[in-house]
């Protein structure tokens, strides 16, 4: 389950002063010293209640780093700044802002895109902090990996751990593919701070948007499937646009690929560069026969 870890720290810290700390050290959550250890240091930034003012200031003013001007990453919505990119490190820290429902902003965009009412996992372990005001209410789920096999409708069976509230000075610990959560808009204008792990398998890593399902608490079915990168696409031009070497390439990727969601991609581009319905129904009866299970549900809801 998402942890909650004790940091009584009261010593505040500048952002570089976090940044060259984790840098020296290196952040790795499924070690318990290093975790410990970036805990303790994403605490006394949170120590500081001045630097995000400042350094939204300084960016709308044009002051601000390169950092500061990047879009969000990670799936991340409308309301997250990125602080420090992975440029120096394994890792990067973010802010979110976290309207109320009395918040013009809340009322301007759909709750979805500032990350409410989505129950949803990640692809990455961070740590949240409570940075300002009184905080997101989140129901936690766990689930065991090893009982999803990641295809689009599938049923999962969630642990509902209960309802919390992200309160100023708490660090939660949310481990990959493990903790699910689901936020509700906070009282008032709430703010987190974000140290996420940063590593190039990530990118490889699906992670899922939930919806529930009527019967017993913690049913759910995966409503969309998260995490596609630019590799998909290229598969796709390639097979569109080239001759028998990149048809013969999507085929090795679909049957030997380590990420099922590439296998999938490229029966995708496979089947749509298909000359006909048949020759269509033809390729993904082949996925659907290549020995993966998921791709093999992907395949068996085409042919249907």
């Amino acid at each position: 389950m998402a942890t909650v870890i004790a940091v009584r720290d009261p010593t505040p810290a500048s952002l570089e002063e976090c940044v060259e700390a984790l840098v020296t050290w290196g952040f790795d959550p499924g070690e318990e010293e290093s975790l410990s250890h970036a805990a303790n240091w994403l605490k006394r930034l949170g120590n500081d209640p001045h630097f995000l003012g400042d350094a939204l200031v300084d960016m709308m003013a044009g002051l601000g780093g390169d950092a500061m001007d990047l879009p969000a990453t990670q799936g991340a919505g409308i309301n997250h700044i990125v602080l420090v990119p992975p440029e120096r490190g394994n890792f990067t820290i973010s802010a979110h802002i976290w309207p109320s429902l009395a918040d013009h902003a809340l009322r301007a965009s759909a709750p979805e895109a500032l990350g409410y009412g989505i129950v949803r996992d990640h692809n990455y372990d961070f740590l949240d902090l409570g940075y300002f005001g009184p905080g997101c209410e989140i129901d936690d789920y766990e689930c065991d990996p090893e009982t999803m096999a990641g295809w689009q409708g599938e049923p999962v069976m969630l642990t509902p751990l209960g309802r919390s509230r992200m309160e100023t000075g708490s660090i939660v610990h949310y481990r990959a593919g493990r903790d699910f959560r689901c936020l509700h808009p906070p009282e008032s204008l709430s703010v987190t701070l974000t140290l996420s792990h940063a590593h190039p398998s990530h990118c490889w890593r699906d992670h899922y948007v939930l919806e529930r399902r009527r019967g017993r608490a913690g049913a759910f079915r995966i409503a969309r499937v998260l995490g596609h990168g630019p590799s998909e696409t290229f598969l796709r031009i390639a097979v569109a646009l080239g001759g028998e070497e990149a048809q013969d390439l999507a085929r090795r990727l679909g049957t030997s690929h380590p990420s099922d969601r590439m296998r999938i991609a490229a029966w995708r581009a496979l089947a749509s560069s298909a000359r006909d319905r048949e020759a269509r129904d033809a390729v993904w009866r082949e996925a659907e026969g290549a020995g993966n299970r998921v791709v093999a549900m992907v395949a068996r809801r085409q042919r249907s």
